[in-house]
């Protein structure tokens, strides 16, 4: 098995895109400090939206978060559906991220197996570098880009989070052989609910491949 690098700044950025139970300003802050070390020049970005943070109450961050991916929602957190929408091949992805979930004891609380901050904590447990690098690079890297798409004319601070997010993203996952699995760039438009068919199908058949998923 291939040895997998250190991915646990993931589990920071599963902190910021959870619903704020409570404040946000300490995880945000986790997230600057790695951020700092990693990629000095993506530290403003994030200290911005510390700055942001610190003058909302919880109620209002509550909000904000509730507006952006709940009710008159910008963008969907399930990476699933943001893929295929409510197709059968959403429930395959859902079905086969579960076992993976289970494998490396993730809790995903009251959210399913393809929530963002369900599937960026699995990646920080991946058991190899294969299997992290189809999750990295064949479902988040397109799904995080869809989501700015949606999100390119709105002033939103999630916004930050998510281009920091595709920024780690595409330095630590580079598809090497992959190229031919990859969502093409010019399926990402705005005006399409979800991404959908995968080149090839190949997300919802990783299983029957017999790849980590």
């Amino acid at each position: 098995m291939k040895k997998i690098p250190n991915l646990d700044h993931y589990a920071l950025f599963a902190d910021v895109f959870r619903y704020p139970e409570t404040r946000l300003e300490p995880y945000t802050e986790n997230l600057l400090n790695a951020v700092v070390k990693i990629f000095p020049d993506k530290s403003q970005e994030i200290l911005a939206v510390f700055k942001l943070q610190t003058g909302m109450s919880i109620g209002e961050q509550q909000e904000y978060y509730l507006k952006t991916f709940d009710v008159q929602a910008v963008c969907s957190l399930d990476i699933g559906y943001l893929l295929f929408g409510e197709d059968y091949k959403r429930a395959q992805l859902l079905v086969n991220l579960q076992k993976e979930h289970q494998r490396a004891k993730v809790d995903c609380g009251g959210e399913l197996a393809d929530h963002l901050p369900n599937i960026l904590a699995l990646l920080t447990k991946a058991a190899g570098k294969d299997f992290a690098e189809e999750l990295g690079f064949i479902i988040l890297i397109p799904a995080i880009k869809f989501m700015l798409v949606k999100m390119k004319h709105v002033n939103n601070y999630y916004k930050i989070f998510l281009n920091v997010l595709l920024y780690f993203l595409e330095a630590d996952f580079k598809g090497e052989n992959m190229e031919e699995y990859a969502i093409p760039d010019q399926l990402l438009q705005e005006s399409n609910e979800f991404l959908f068919p995968a080149p090839k199908n190949i997300i919802c058949e990783m299983g029957c491949k017999q790849k980590s998923f």
